[in-house]
């Protein structure tokens, strides 16, 4: 039985996607949004959402703006958002969602369910859980367009490592499961994403081995170099060369 489609956006442009909907677009209301859906069931104040909406000093009228803001989103919820968008006495709002509710906690649980079944070596099962995760991402980065402040900062940039740590583990399980195709697609997905994840690389290196492409090998492991070379002045992990050079000249015959 399928799941229920999120009400709300988060893993991409964020949006209301039910009652009369509030459009994937990058303005304040969103922020306010996407800062409540990072706090689920928990009452976010008006000091917090005030530093995700202004860079330093927030204009006098920010108060009445915030007010403003909520009251958009309110608008966009069925029923006004009743029992769903709540103000609290001491000024804050607070987001009252169920685990099938918005795009980032469905993405959070089936992650989290697929790396269950790797580590109880069924990798079908954990490939099927982790592209049902990945699935729900409509950008390569969470709140896309929002500008990031606050506790958007740092919360927003968790889950867009969590998608990279997530196409690694699908990327792992192609690889076991005999799909090297698969897992060099997945895999350039994260590095291309994010060019100094070493986990990234390794799986593109070792999809390159079990295709039997020692020549793409090489040129991967150059371009993994360039990389980190002008992000860092440095080469990548000497793990990364050294599992270079063992693939290099052993046949693949199994597990490498």
């Amino acid at each position: 039985m399928p799941e229920p489609r999120p009400m709300f956006r988060l893993l991409g442009p964020v949006e209301i996607r039910a009652g009369a909907g509030l459009p994937p677009r990058a303005g304040k209301p969103q922020a306010v949004l996407a800062a409540l859906l990072l706090r689920p069931g928990r009452a976010v104040s008006v000091d917090t959402l005030s530093e995700v909406l202004w860079d330093g000093e927030p204009p006098l009228s920010a108060l009445s703006n915030l007010r403003t803001y909520v009251h958009r989103l309110r608008r966009a919820l069925p029923g006004d958002g009743a029992g769903v968008l709540l103000s609290h006495p001491g000024g804050g709002y607070e987001l009252r969602l169920s685990p099938h509710d918005s795009d980032h906690l469905v993405f959070a649980r089936l992650v989290r369910q697929g790396r269950d079944l790797l580590a109880a070596a069924d990798p079908r099962g954990g490939a099927v859980a982790l592209r049902r995760a990945l699935e729900l991402w409509h950008s390569e980065h969470a709140a896309a367009g929002l500008e990031r402040r606050g506790l958007l900062v740092p919360e927003l940039a968790h889950l867009d490592i969590e998608r990279l740590r997530a196409l690694e583990d699908l990327a792992g399980a192609w690889l076991d499961l005999g799909e090297p195709r698969h897992a060099l697609d997945t895999a350039w997905q994260a590095v291309s994403a994010d060019p100094l994840r070493t986990r990234g690389w390794q799986l593109v290196l070792r999809a390159h081995h079990r295709l039997g492409e020692h020549g793409r090998l090489t040129a991967s492991y150059e371009m993994a170099r360039a990389a980190f070379r002008e992000a860092l002045g440095r080469d990548p992990d000497a793990e990364l060369a050294e599992l270079r050079e063992r693939l290099m000249y052993r046949p693949y015959a199994g597990a490498s």
